[in-house]
Order: structure tokens, then sequence, then C-alpha cells
């Protein structure tokens, strides 16, 4: 009896140890499947990154070349400017990127720039830029604002000015650092047009309203509008900035120009003249036929992976440089 026992508790034994054993190895085989997945994720995802810095240097080599068929004037006709909706096919995968004039919008950092003298003691900060803001602002149809449009430019113009204090019905530190998480202003240039959700008054709402006519050129104060490549849907924008100028009247401005847009800037402004502009003079300067910053969004596919990135380029003196990226989203 004695050694039947002994010899039952060591089949226990024996079959606790394969019990055992079994676990440990669906475990480990577990796990290694876990690692092969993931690095084949890793090395898919830097697939699709390759591929989206292919789209960046075609973005780059069309941009140049256009510039070299027709350094005169910017236009929606040009190679940069010939993309369609359809995916180009990579090895196991897609790309798909559109090119976008970032001077065919209100650059917000415009805003920041020095406001024209209108005499001496003069304590007027509101440049053009800040005047566009507050008339696009004020035109918007059933803008769903829980501040005034004046109230909303002014705080866009606090957040960029180097000092705290709050200019007219803006909003600056003490503003912020009494909500419940509290956050002080940059005081400095924006870097996404994400940023402006933080601003007093631009709602989710706001901003999906305001965001079809603005845009952020990176370290810039330039505001210089391509009048060849505005698109239609944007003439609200061209009425904002000259005075006079319907949004109707806009809208015929831009059906009027040319297919391969206006020679000279001159030609435009005739255009406006005839919708009864006023003050054209005033604002020549914040208009142009050429373009020299850009926006590539970029969409690539591996396998099941996606990958996207947002590109800023500049195009200057024959070269293009590469202002900023951003990976993920949309900026």
């Amino acid at each position: 009896m004695a050694i039947k026992s002994s010899r039952g508790a060591a089949l226990i034994i024996v079959l606790f140890i394969v019990a055992l054993a079994s676990i440990l190895a669906v475990e480990m085989s577990a796990n290694l499947l876990v690692q092969v997945q993931k690095s084949t994720n890793i090395q898919g995802h830097q697939q699709a990154k390759w591929y989206a810095y292919a789209a960046e240097e075609l973005a780059i080599k069309a941009i140049l070349q256009s510039k070299k068929d027709d350094p005169d004037k910017t236009t929606l006709k040009q190679i940069w400017a010939q993309q369609g909706d359809v995916p180009y096919p990579v090895d196991n995968g897609t790309l798909q990127g559109k090119i976008t004039d970032l001077q065919a919008c209100l650059n917000l950092n415009a805003l920041r720039a020095q406001a024209p003298q209108t005499g001496s003691g003069s304590t007027n900060k509101t440049n053009p830029a800040h005047s566009a803001l507050l008339a696009l602002l004020e035109n918007i149809e059933n803008l769903p604002a829980e501040e005034s449009e004046e109230a909303m430019a002014d705080s866009v113009y606090d957040w960029l000015d180097e000092d705290s204090i709050t200019y007219r019905s803006g909003a600056e530190e003490d503003e912020y650092l009494s909500r419940q998480s509290p956050y002080m202003t940059a005081n400095s240039y924006f870097a996404s047009t994400s940023e402006l959700r933080l601003v007093k008054g631009f709602n989710p709402l706001v901003m999906e309203k305001v965001l079809p006519y603005v845009c952020v050129i990176p370290g810039s104060e330039l505001l210089a509008i391509n009048v060849n490549t505005i698109d239609p849907e944007q003439a609200l924008l061209l009425s904002a900035l000259i005075d006079g100028l319907s949004e109707s009247g806009a809208q015929s401005v831009l059906s009027a120009r040319p297919e391969d847009g206006f020679t000279d800037i001159e030609e435009f402004f005739e255009q406006v003249n005839q919708q009864g502009a006023q003050n054209v003079k005033s604002v020549e300067n914040l208009f142009t036929i050429k373009s020299e910053y850009f926006k590539l969004q970029t969409q690539a596919k591996f396998v099941e992976l996606r990958f996207s990135m947002t590109t800023l380029l500049q195009a200057k003196d024959g070269e293009v440089t590469i202002l900023a990226r951003k990976f993920g989203g949309v900026q």
C-alpha cells in the first residue's frame, strides 16, 4: 500500500510539473507573438514614415519646378497645386499628399506686427491683420461666439504681444490664471492654429467656423494674400481685408480671375474697383501674386498601418526650406 501511495504522489507531482510547463510554454508563446507583432508594427510604421518623407521630397521638387517654370507668379494651375483625391500606389501601400498655399489665408502671427503710427503719442495697436480678423469674425454667418468679436480679436493680439498689459477688451494672464486649469499667455508667435483654442472666446464651434480662413506661418508676421491662389470659398477673407468690398463682390472678383491667374496686382485691383471697393491704395501692400510659404499634408499607408504628417515649407532664392513638421493629426 505504501508503494502504491508513493507512486500515486509521484504521478500527481509529474502531472503538476507537466501542467506548469504547459502554462509557461503558452505564456512564452503569447509573449513571443506580441513581441513579433510589435516589431512588425514598428517596421511598418517606419516604412510608412519613409513614404511620407518621399512625398515631402516630391512636393519640394514640384514647388521648385513651378518656380522655375513661372518665377513671376504662383497660381493654382502650377504643378504643386495639381493633386487628386486618388491615393498613389506604392509597394504594399498607398501615398496621398496635398499642398496648400499659406498665403491664401490670414496669418494669425501677422497680428503681432507693429501697427502703423497714426500720430505722435498714438497708443493704437491695431494693424491690418487685427482689423481683418475683427471684420472676419463680424461677417461670419451665425458665429456661435460667447464673447464679442472685438474681444476675441483683441484677445488674439494679447496672446501674441510681448507684454502682459490687457489691450482694450482682450485677455492676459489674469484671465487665464483664474481658470480651473490655469495657464499663461504665450506672448509669442503661434506655432499652430490649434493654439487658437486656448484664446478667450474661441470655443470648438467658433474654431470650426474660423479655421477655413486662418493659418499660421511660423515665426513670421507676413500678411501678403496671394490673389491667384485664394479659393472662391474664402471670398469672405478678401472682403474683410478691403473696405467696401462685399462677400458677393469678392466672389465676383475671384470668378473673373483668369485661369492662369492675374498677371499683376494692378489687374486684380481693377476688378476690385469695379465692385465698389474703397481706400484701395491703403491695402495694396497686403496682396501679392507670388507665394513662398506652403503646407503639405501627407497620408501614407503601409499594409494596414497609417502615418500622417504635416510639413511647412518656404520657397525662397531657388531653394525650399522645411520650417516645421508635425506627425499625426492636422496642423
